[in-house]
């Protein structure tokens, strides 16, 4: 917090310099010379959650690390806009890119971890960095951040209400996920109904008298596939048939285009490069050529074919794309093409693992041209799409509830915060000892170390 924006502070309180009172520790020592210890690393540090994930051994690290006590404070320096910050839970070493901050009787520990996780924080120690591709910052310069700071009674009393309430809040998040998984696993149920036929089995007996058979889809002169020797398919209604892709659709592969032949000023053509994401919202475009080779048309099924989200398929909208060698295109001949995107849609898992197995994943033309596909009568295809859209769209406004609902849970939290450093969750106590009492004892406790140490040192010379 900026100095020019302080604004007044319950009695009792007053406004410090973080320098002021941490001293981050410099103890360092070899993993190769100690007794096996945890390690942590900034990747076992959970990003604004005060939490880890795990830790690993001292035995896997060889430069010398940072040693930390249980109760320290630890906070990672680089990308600091990841915001990771730990209360040890046991004593261990931890990565040179983190600053231990040593557990002290004058200060609350846990009241400077919620400091380090107020928003805050995280944008003034983000604006001090150096370095491009690895911005660290340094304690020198988070040293200059201001915050309040209240009696060490009441500092317990806020770390406990804090925590009452995150408790509380945390509860109520782990509801909101269970139920984004629920919703997830009914997207699943509804796709797998669908292409079982029960998602339409009432529908199609009362409509029966007017459905023809699927093979009226195919060209008279083809035959329907057989189903493949090696897979176990699901049986069927009767008047479905199970087939291949290429009975019902072409597939267009995707093209190479020479760099100088595309552009990011939309000039020409739009021109998608994959790896797409699932969606009935064409992907965004960020290149255009003048000259494309393969082009995908509205209603195609675009499946990434090669590299990362190799399975993954979305359903184009605008009119047109040059698509590149990451995609290919399924083009409908006789078949109601949304019908065809929702199925490769719930046979995402068997799309992956035809695309696994090499260094880079790659799903080949053939393969995608025989994956196998159950055709119900065209009338009911279309009443299909229906009912998985219907339900999906049900689906689709309760995620939008549970992701508004997360999003102000974390604004909540941000906002518990705020008023814990206003002096606003917990009543003060004209009793406690004045904070201007506790900060000279710090500076007093600091300048004693500070003098210790240098005797050391002269000592060992």
């Amino acid at each position: 917090m900026m100095e020019e924006k302080l604004s007044e502070l319950p009695k009792g309180w007053i406004w410090v310099k973080l320098g002021e009172i941490l001293e981050p520790s410099t103890k360092k020592v070899n993993p190769l010379t100690i007794e096996e210890m945890k390690y942590i690393g900034l990747e076992h540090i959970e990003k604004d959650k005060g939490t880890i994930t795990g830790y690993g051994s001292s035995k896997e690290v060889k430069s010398t690390k940072s040693y930390f006590n249980k109760g320290d404070l630890l906070y990672g320096k680089l990308r600091p806009y990841l915001n990771k910050v730990y209360i040890a839970e046991f004593e261990g070493v931890c990565s040179s890119d983190i600053l231990v901050f040593p557990i002290s009787k004058n200060l609350n520990n846990k009241y400077l971890l919620y400091i380090f996780l107020n928003k805050d924080f995280s944008r003034y120690a983000n604006l001090q960095v150096s370095g491009v591709q690895h911005p660290r910052t340094s304690f020198k310069s988070i040293s200059k951040y201001v915050f309040p700071m209240p009696p060490l009674p009441e500092q317990h009393r806020i770390v406990d209400k804090i925590e009452e309430l995150f408790t509380r809040l945390d509860a109520g998040i782990e509801s909101l996920k269970k139920v984004q998984a629920q919703i997830k696993r009914y997207r699943q149920a509804v796709l797998k109904h669908a292409f079982e036929g029960k998602l339409t089995a009432a529908w199609r007996e009362t409509n029966k008298q007017r459905l023809e058979p699927a093979s009226v889809i195919f060209n008279r002169k083809q035959k329907v596939n057989p189903k493949p020797n090696d897979l176990q398919l699901p049986e069927l209604p009767d008047i479905w048939e199970w087939s291949n892709v290429n009975n019902v659709s072409q597939i267009i592969s995707g093209q190479h285009i020479l760099k100088d032949d595309y552009n990011e000023k939309e000039e020409g053509m739009p021109y998608l490069t994959g790896p797409i994401d699932f969606g009935t919202k064409h992907p965004s475009i960020r290149k255009w050529t003048s000259k494309p080779k393969a082009v995908a048309f509205e209603n195609d099924v675009l499946v990434t074919v090669k590299g990362a989200g190799v399975g993954k398929t979305n359903i184009l909208n605008i009119k047109e794309t040059a698509i590149s060698r990451q995609l290919m295109a399924v083009r409908s001949t006789s078949m109601e093409p949304y019908y065809i995107y929702y199925y490769l849609v719930s046979k995402f898992p068997d799309l992956q693992k035809i695309g696994a197995g090499s260094t880079v994943p790659g799903i080949d033309r053939r393969s995608l041209l025989y994956f196998h596909i159950p055709i119900p009568p065209l009338v009911e295809q279309q009443k299909i799409v229906e009912k998985i859209e219907r339900r999906f769209s049900i689906a689709d406004r309760i995620e939008e509830i549970v992701d508004q609902n997360l999003k102000k849970a974390e604004r909540l939290r941000q906002s518990i915060l705020k008023k814990a450093f206003e002096g606003k969750l917990v009543p003060q106590d004209p009793t406690d000892e004045p904070a201007s009492v506790l900060l000279e004892r710090i500076k007093a406790e600091k300048e004693k170390n500070a003098t210790e140490k240098d005797q050391r040192r002269r000592s060992k010379k």
